[in-house]
């Protein structure tokens, strides 16, 4: 999967990061809250199979911070 499909599939499951790009800081955006961090959890849970916690979605800065946290597969 490709950053890009990755993003993609990532906008598909949180509404927030929609028009987002790898640069966007999440605490840019209206609606970056905690509703919006259960997404991601979720999104990673079921999309790819991985477990991570809020702390470590809060720690992110940017949209490439969150898909950094997913493991990069050949």
């Amino acid at each position: 999967m490709t950053p890009e499909q990755k993003l993609d599939a990532l906008r598909a499951d949180v509404d927030v990061l929609a028009a987002a790009t790898p640069e966007t800081v999440l605490g840019s955006l209206p609606n970056w809250d905690s509703l919006a961090i259960l997404l991601v959890v979720s999104h990673f849970e079921h999309g790819h199979q991985q477990t991570i916690t809020g702390a470590q979605v809060r720690a992110c800065r940017t949209v490439a911070d969150l898909l950094a946290l997913l493991p990069h597969k050949p």
